[in-house]
């Protein structure tokens, strides 16, 4: 046997004995890893470390370039990517715990603020472990002291203190659980809890401004085939002349407008929000499994995320703002009676009307949801998110399904807006399809 590799006290052997990575080995191969293969490439590599005692060099940059194969100059402030896969990571390890690997002895976490595995032995509750019911534990009789305690007069007063304590506190109850059910009769609770759940990863999703740039620079849209697998990156294709390096420059940027910071930090803080299950992620860092698996809520048109195209096929409303391609419009696929096939957008309006759409789809799979909210600008995609989170305009649209007997079902809403200096008014429904 060659020593370098199977010899007593090798690195190879070692981690072959090793219960820590024995289970980081089971961890990769269960089910819920078979298609996660960067995040089982990343568990492999910070454990792989850690255990041969180099945990002091898993760092953002190190990790960037061994797993994600980022170059060596590459800024972590500029590409998150270690940071939202580690998030990623400690769900999946959670899941692993919860389930598949729920009888494991061994546990391994990655800490927040850290790259390097923690493994601990697996918590036992006496009793649990062996399938019983934990026994009660009585509490000691209190001791008598001898004094009364209670007096009958005293009694008396306490009593009715206690009845009147009683009847508010139940009234206090009522309303909350009138309140409470009034929050969950309408559409926006709905909606809300239909995109956060607590079986499934929810990602928001802001729009990638810099293809935006590279589009203006380039002479065309950026295909999703290219942006998926970053071809676009590699081989640049103007359609006019243009300036190579700039347009190099500007597509390794991450730049994504404050209208969608803003729309991403309200929604994270809705109160149906599951903190644990939600991930702010760019669109470059999307994968098509993410539209099969999780809940999305994605924020910009095509031209700023190639990722609608994958979508464009379940909806009513699709934007078309390539102007390469032809005239800027919305079309309607399946107008109903009063509605245009095509409502045209004129970036040159003298008037400042512009459209903006909202579309709750399921996902790929139809395991989850996708809410996508855009507009031929940033004001109208703005307009569109106010519509979704202000809690009036939904509700108004859509109260005849109010109430806790009604599900919300999937729809798409045509807005039109007015846009001044930069910021749209109020949308104001067009037109708007349920779908079946």
């Amino acid at each position: 046997m060659d020593n370098t590799t199977r010899g007593e006290g090798s690195p190879v052997s070692t981690f072959e004995v090793d219960p820590r990575w024995l289970l980081v080995q089971r961890i990769v191969a269960s089910s819920g890893s078979a298609n996660a293969h960067r995040l089982s490439a990343f568990l492999l590599h910070v454990s792989r470390q850690s255990l041969a005692g180099e945990a002091g060099s898993l760092n953002e940059r190190t990790i960037g370039e061994a797993v994600f194969e980022r170059s060596p100059d590459y800024d972590p402030r500029d590409d998150n990517i270690v940071r939202s896969h580690a998030s990623r990571l400690r769900v999946r390890l959670e899941e692993y715990f919860q389930g598949e690997g729920a009888a494991e002895e061994l546990r391994v976490a990655i800490p927040r603020g850290s790259y390097a595995p923690v493994f601990e032995p697996a918590a036992v509750i006496p009793g649990v472990a062996e399938g019983t019911a934990p026994s009660r534990v009585s509490a000691p009789p209190e001791e008598n002291s001898g004094r009364v305690l209670w007096l009958p007069a005293f009694r008396t007063r306490a009593s009715a203190v206690l009845l009147a304590s009683l009847a508010l506190l139940a009234v206090a109850a009522a309303g909350a659980v009138y309140l409470g059910l009034s929050l969950r009769e309408t559409p926006t609770h709905k909606l809300w809890s239909q995109m956060f759940r607590k079986d499934q990863q929810t990602l928001i999703v802001p729009a990638d401004s810099s293809l935006v740039i590279a589009r203006l620079l380039v002479g065309h849209q950026i295909t999703l085939a290219d942006y998926a697998g970053g071809q676009y990156k590699q081989a640049v294709d103007c359609s006019r002349p243009c300036d190579l390096a700039m347009v190099r420059t500007v597509e390794a940027f991450r730049y994504t407008s404050m209208s969608d910071l803003e729309y991403a930090v309200k929604v994270s803080h809705r109160p149906e929000a599951i903190l644990n299950r939600t991930e702010i992620r760019f669109a470059r860092d999307l994968e098509l499994k993410d539209l099969k698996e999780s809940n999305l809520i994605l924020a910009g048109s095509q031209e700023a995320d190639p990722w609608l195209a994958a979508l464009s096929e379940q909806m009513s409303f699709v934007v078309h703002d390539d102007p390469s391609a032809g005239p800027l419009r919305v079309e309607n696929r399946k107008p109903k009676a009063g509605e245009k096939s095509e409502y045209p957008y004129d970036y040159r309006d003298p008037q400042h009307r512009g459209l903006a759409t909202i579309a709750f789809l399921p996902n790929l799979s139809g395991n989850g949801n996708i809410l996508v909210v855009q507009g031929f600008s940033l004001a109208g995609t703005q307009a569109a998110a106010e519509f979704v989170t202000s809690g009036k305009d939904l509700d108004v649209l859509l109260r005849q399904y109010s109430g806790l007997r009604t599900k919300l079902p999937h729809f798409e809403v045509l807005l039109s807006t007015v846009e001044i200096n930069g910021m749209a008014s109020r949308g104001v429904p067009l037109a708007w399809h349920v779908l079946p």
